[in-house]
């Protein structure tokens, strides 16, 4: 609600265009959640991204924990070859541990397996990882491109993003541990020496250029570790900016 002015769309004098002017958007509510059923609740949230999707709208996903990212990609069987970028300061490639497979160190193996998913893009990847060595060799031997912080601002976003495939439907989804806990400090599992702001929001308006975001979820955000409000804010601003920029990109006719 801070961002919503009342004016239409949201002018950027840097990029002298008004984001969002005539875009509707509409807030669909919850995914009906069973929190002892994980597998019912993934089932719920595939459900509400199938029919985003029939509507022919772009699903827009607010998790929850990184698992939410699991039904969204199933979600998208059938309808095309999809390439997943990752912001995140995780790798979340487990296979399995104590015998989940389906929760918040998953969701990029899961992703991995599809057969519509042609290979993802892990961005900001760093520090002590919740995927041991094998994690991170299986990844890449699925078609994954791995790079962390530090590689990425000494290759510049020009260079990062000419390692994305070009011309193809990306899905998007970011963990707000990503971002350097300085600016995001309302996670369960911070990791310091992450992306800047607009570091990221020039990764992503590159990507909306190169190619067409066809999903997107932003997850991890928990607000009771943030009094000062700060970290949804972040979230909210990322989010604002890239819904406006896929929208401008795709003939302003987005819903």
């Amino acid at each position: 609600m801070l961002f919503s002015f009342g004016h239409a769309g949201a002018y950027d004098h840097e990029d002298d265009v008004t984001y969002l002017d005539g875009v509707r958007i509409v807030d669909i509510g919850d995914a009906d959640i069973v929190h002892t059923d994980t597998e019912r609740s993934h089932l719920a949230i595939e459900e509400g991204v199938r029919a985003i999707l029939a509507a022919g709208a772009l699903p827009v996903v607010l998790g929850g924990d990184h698992s939410v990212n699991i039904p969204c990609i199933r979600a998208f069987a059938g309808r095309g070859p999809i390439h997943i970028v990752q912001i995140d300061a995780h790798l979340d490639f487990v296979d399995e541990r104590h015998g989940v497979r389906h929760g918040h160190g998953n969701p990029m193996r899961r992703a991995a397996e599809q057969d519509h998913v042609t290979g993802l893009s892990q961005f900001g990847i760093r520090n002590v990882s919740s995927t041991a060595k094998e994690g991170y060799v299986a990844a890449r031997a699925l078609g994954s491109d791995i790079l962390s912080v530090r590689q990425i601002r000494k290759l510049g976003v020009d260079a990062v993003l000419d390692r994305v495939p070009a011309g193809v439907d990306y899905y998007l989804t970011i963990d707000i541990d990503g971002f350097d806990p300085s600016i995001a400090p309302g996670t369960g599992t911070p990791s310091h020496g992450g992306f800047l702001y607009y570091e990221v929001l020039e990764l992503i308006d590159g990507l909306t250029k190169r190619g067409c975001v066809v999903g997107i979820d932003l997850v991890e955000v928990a607000p009771d570790y943030d009094h000062s409000g700060m970290t949804a804010i972040l979230a909210a601003q990322i989010l604002l900016n890239a819904i406006g920029r896929v929208a401008l990109r795709s003939g302003g006719n987005q819903r």
